[in-house]
């Protein structure tokens, strides 16, 4: 952790109103860090020597899906220490669901984003519920 107490929060989404919407959601309580790219996120896990308290992850990028980048964030943190992930995607189907906990996703979160359903989540994720 990050500058006291404050947890860091790395998400991850193609969508700049999700962003958005993520940013007003959790950048006063947390350090916050969103990304657009896959890519640049996992540039920034590898040159952060502080794991995030949690990341979030969309499933769809152009760059690479939030499966893959899930894989090789594991590889980084070596599957020991890997920070807990909450999926947060448009897609509706039990495969991706069940698919995404196989990957190692704490938990899953549908977009759009209903606001006290989802920060229940991310509570529960960083046992703050």
């Amino acid at each position: 952790m990050e500058n006291g107490n404050r947890k860091r929060i790395v998400a991850v989404d193609d969508s700049p109103i999700i962003l958005k919407r993520l940013t007003e959601l959790l950048g006063e309580k947390y350090e916050f860090f969103p990304f657009a790219k896959g890519m640049r996120a996992l540039q920034y896990l590898r040159e952060k020597p502080e794991r995030p308290s949690l990341i979030i992850l969309d499933l769809e990028m152009p760059d690479i899906n939030g499966y893959q980048l899930l894989r090789q964030i594991r590889n980084l943190y070596q599957d020991v220490n890997v920070p807990p992930v909450i999926f947060l995607t448009s897609s509706h189907e039990k495969e991706d669901v069940m698919k995404a906990v196989f990957y190692g996703a704490k938990d899953y979160a549908v977009k759009p984003i209903v606001e006290d359903v989802f920060m229940s989540k991310v509570l529960k994720t960083l046992g703050e519920d």
